[in-house]
């Protein structure tokens, strides 16, 4: 596990509330713009005209969605078995884009590790993979 930056979850020895924070980003994020930015998934009906009511009917929403982790910053991948190979998701509230096609392309790209994909060549071709998720990447 990489050390020595706060931006790496340590999932060892970090405090638990500080892992849950990381852990909420993914949904805290939409739930900001839904509040201040007057974000709304055409999914979930008509957005309630009150503001809270809005942030509280889009939590219930978002509590339904795939689980994303951590990697590094705000950068995420899908939780749980069988999500190998997914891309790299850069996450700030509902602005999110690809990283890397897979977690070893972005720590390509995002540290200078060795021979990621340049985002210009044909194999550049993230697949946006997780529901809900990849509605912002389409």
């Amino acid at each position: 596990m990489p050390v020595g930056s706060r931006n790496w979850p340590d999932w060892r020895n970090s405090d638990p509330e500080r892992l849950r924070e990381k852990l909420a980003r993914p949904v805290g994020g939409v739930l900001f713009d839904v509040e201040h930015n007057g974000y709304w998934h055409s999914r979930w009906g008509e957005r309630p005209t009150d503001r809270t009511a809005a942030v509280e009917r889009a939590r219930e929403h978002l509590a339904t969605v795939p689980k994303l982790v951590p990697v590094y910053s705000h950068r995420y991948l899908p939780a749980g078995r069988g999500t190998s190979g997914h891309p790299v998701l850069s996450m700030h509230q509902t602005d999110i884009v690809f990283y890397g096609v897979n977690l070893l392309d972005y720590v390509y790209q995002e540290f200078s590790a060795g021979p990621g994909l340049d985002r210009s060549e044909p194999e550049w071709q993230p697949q946006a993979t997780v529901p809900f998720w990849r509605e912002f990447l389409e």
